[in-house]
């Protein structure tokens, strides 16, 4: 989904609401540990600040699978952010810059998602596998705090009860 600016400003009415569902498949190729990655979908709106300059609220929900960490057998991992941005081709450290006078949504989240991906993931079961086959990992490694591996998670928070 693309809006040049000249689109934008022939809405009357802001905020515009936008929903879709992008196919990233294409992009997953260059990136070690995707293993693949199911349409995300986007849903948000679009409000207009003046007539170079817009702000992006939208929500996105990315069913990613990624490599353990440990075994590299694939983990389901559900990416769900909320997003508040603000695009304008005006130059300043506030905004993100359009380039082209265009909007590219698909760009925009797809760089998000590269951003918000974990860079490691593990199986909550990911030791007993790695036990059952054998390997034996020495836990007595201290990591750095940027070293240390994150645990499973599917993307969703947990409820308390």
């Amino acid at each position: 989904m693309k809006w040049s600016i000249q689109q934008l400003n022939k809405i009357q009415n802001f905020p515009f609401s936008f929903s879709d569902t992008i196919d990233f498949k294409d992009y997953i190729k260059n990136v070690s540990d995707m293993i693949d990655i199911s349409p995300v979908l986007v849903t948000g709106q679009i409000f207009k600040i003046d007539d170079v300059t817009f702000r992006l609220v939208y929500h996105m929900e990315a069913p990613l699978i990624l490599e353990c960490a440990l075994t590299l057998r694939p983990v389901n991992y559900l990416l769900v952010k909320d997003y508040d941005e603000v695009y304008s081709t005006k130059d300043s450290d506030d905004f993100f810059i359009i380039e082209k006078n265009t909007i590219d949504l698909n760009e925009i989240i797809w760089t998000n998602i590269l951003i918000e991906k974990p860079i490691n993931v593990t199986l909550p079961n990911a030791y007993e596998i790695l036990q059952e086959e054998g390997i034996v990992l020495d836990d007595t490694l201290e990591l750095d705090d940027d070293e240390k591996i994150l645990f499973y998670s599917d993307g969703k928070e947990e409820e308390n009860n």
